[in-house]
């Protein structure tokens, strides 16, 4: 029993020692300093800590947002003085650092572009919207009373006028007046083809995956050199 004791006490001083190395570590460091590791860095869990370091230098790039950067260490290298003096960390190298500068720029300028180019299309999706507040539809109430099926039953109702109800899966628009919607209920997928105004609504500019809908229509096998789920698609009269 007092040899176990005496084991894990001297366990402990080790613990205890390593810290202190550690403590030692990080106070030669600058205050503020972001921390690398190739070899026991994370750029995913990593909080850029001497203990819990970042992987990349990159990624200390993008924690810092912006220039002038906070000094930023990395892995000794083998024969360098910091390892020789017992270091984890070394300052990074000019070289090194102007290197991965130049791509965190291109990053940074990648990045612009594209919330400059999701912010234009956000803004011109809202003038949409609202010019077509103006456009509505209604259902044609000379056309046959649909037949309310689930997606699965689309093949045996082919060429009847029904209505289908599910969710949507995939959305693509081309041009002002036609759209795709991928519908999925939990049984099968239908592609569903909305043309003319019926995609010039408020409703169809904002419709997004996973909204809820009902399509009104007449399913047929898809033209020849097309896919579809199925091998069919729905050609909309109506939708809400």
């Amino acid at each position: 029993m007092a040899d176990k004791v005496a084991e894990v006490t001297e366990a402990m001083k080790e613990v205890a020692v390593v810290e202190a190395e550690d403590d030692s570590q990080v106070k030669k460091g600058e205050e503020g300093s972001v921390y690398t590791s190739d070899t026991m860095g994370s750029d995913e869990a990593g909080e850029g800590t001497y203990r819990v370091p970042f992987k990349t230098v990159m990624k200390a790039m993008k924690h810092a947002k912006s220039e002038p950067f906070p000094p930023i260490y990395v892995d000794v290298k083998a024969d360098s003085e910091a390892a020789k003096a017992g270091a984890k960390y070394e300052l990074i190298a000019k070289a090194q650092l102007k290197k991965v500068t130049k791509l965190w720029l291109q990053e940074v300028k990648k990045e612009e572009k594209r919330e400059k180019a999701e912010k234009e299309a956000e803004e011109a999706k809202l003038k949409r919207a609202e010019e077509a507040r103006k456009i509505t539809i209604t259902m044609d109430t000379s056309l046959p009373a649909p037949k309310k099926i689930k997606l699965r039953q689309c093949t045996e109702t082919r060429g009847v006028r029904v209505v289908v109800y599910g969710w949507v899966h995939r959305l693509r628009t081309q041009g002002k007046g036609l759209m795709f919607i991928t519908l999925r209920d939990g049984t099968e997928f239908l592609q569903c083809v909305l043309a003319g105004e019926m995609c010039q609504t408020y409703e169809a500019v904002m419709l997004s995956t996973e909204s809820s809908v009902a399509i009104y229509g007449v399913i047929s096998p898809v033209p020849e050199g097309k896919t579809a789920p199925g091998g069919h698609e729905l050609a909309a009269d109506y939708w809400e």
